[in-house]
């Protein structure tokens, strides 16, 4: 495929107990080394985490800065001729710069959304350490990406034609979108004020493929146990808990719906 989706950024401020978290029932694993830390330090214990194939970004969120899944990524075959189909078709598209500490990508953009982007290409300066090629195959992985839209068909046909990400076959009928880039799928997924009140527009969830959702759960169980400031939190909680598990799970990619430590929604399914 042109574009491989090889990333995901999560904002916290909590990164000990949400690396945790990944690293116990999902097995990822450090791939690069030294993040900065709360007190604004390079911290050389931190680091992204990947499942062998995207890397899971735990950033430090700063003031002014939304907490939760704030942007994803991709590898390409060639970031001129992303450029070139932007340029043609989104003309209004920003691409910019990445700062020269980012391990993965040189360029950040969006989609016509406002849905943030890392572009990475295979040589460019910024991409080093584990993200220069694919890693591993485990048991516990990301298969997909969630946006939610209030116009997921125009939002789908910008990552057709911009990334050559492809329909997966035979998933339809809710209407939502869902694309693939060969191995990781990105549901594009319907938005409105009555289904989603009190939730944004914008990147929703991300999820696991598993071997088995009963030894997961057990997993889960176990970690809170050992560990309850990394416990997962239940997504049907609270007034409108109910309706945004309902609606969480209502994916086509998912079977069960619950959230990380920080409440970044997260599904899983075997």
């Amino acid at each position: 495929m042109f574009a491989s989706i090889r990333h995901i950024a999560v904002m916290t401020e909590n990164w000990n107990r949400e690396a945790k978290f990944y690293q116990t029932i999902f097995g990822m694993k450090k791939i690069t080394n030294g993040m900065t830390d709360e007190k604004g330090e390079y911290n050389k214990e931190r680091g992204h985490l990947s499942d062998g194939v995207i890397g899971l970004a735990l950033l430090q969120r700063q003031p002014g800065f939304k907490a939760g899944f704030d942007h994803f990524g991709f590898a390409v075959e060639s970031v001129d001729l992303v450029r070139e189909r932007i340029k043609q078709s989104y003309p209004e598209i920003f691409i910019a710069e990445s700062p020269g500490h980012v391990p993965f990508a040189g360029l950040r953009s969006h989609d016509p959304d406002g849905n943030q982007y890392d572009l990475s290409q295979k040589g460019m300066a910024n991409v080093r350490e584990g993200y220069v090629e694919f890693g591993w195959e485990q048991p516990r992985w990301i298969n997909h990406i969630a946006i939610r839209s209030a116009r997921p068909g125009h939002i789908a046909e910008f990552y057709q034609k911009v990334f050559d990400l492809q329909p997966v076959e035979g998933l339809s009928g809710d209407n939502s979108y869902y694309l693939t880039d060969g191995k990781v799928g990105l549901a594009i997924r319907p938005w409105n004020m009555v289904t989603h009140r009190a939730l944004y527009a914008g990147l929703e969830h991300f999820g696991f493929k598993v071997d088995s959702l009963e030894q997961t759960n057990k997993d889960l169980e176990a970690l809170a146990a050992a560990h309850p400031e990394s416990a997962p939190r239940k997504v049907g909680v609270g007034r409108e808990g109910e309706r945004h598990r309902k609606n969480l799970e209502s994916c086509k990619l998912c079977k069960q719906g619950l959230s990380d430590p920080d409440g970044v929604l997260l599904d899983l399914t075997d």
